[in-house]
């Protein structure tokens, strides 16, 4: 279990962590939700610590992939249209009492 101060995942933040010897990435979206994420973007091993959170979806900067909180990654069209891609993998999150605790 890896557990963290809930100040250091501030709103449209991202934070790279290990769980269990694994890279991920948690963000805290715009609504105060908490995501995460491996910290390589599957389609192309992009590091998503360089992405960027719009709602409460983490969005890859070097194709536009995005995550939601619950681990559907997706990708909008320019015409907006949302294609689903996998499931992601995702860590377990409590945050209570100014900690967040992640666990596999």
């Amino acid at each position: 279990m890896t557990e963290l101060e809930s100040g250091r995942v501030p709103v449209r933040h991202i934070v790279a962590v290990e769980v269990d010897g694994d890279e991920y990435v948690v963000w805290r979206g715009a609504s105060g939700e908490l995501g995460s994420a491996p910290r390589w973007c599957p389609h192309l091993d992009s590091d998503l610590t360089e992405g960027t959170v719009v709602g409460d979806d983490l969005v890859c900067t070097a194709h536009g992939w995005s995550f939601d909180c619950r681990g559907h990654a997706f990708k909008r069209t320019e015409a907006g249209r949302v294609d689903p891609k996998d499931d992601i993998d995702t860590v377990r999150i409590v945050e209570a009492g100014g900690r967040i605790a992640l666990s596999r």
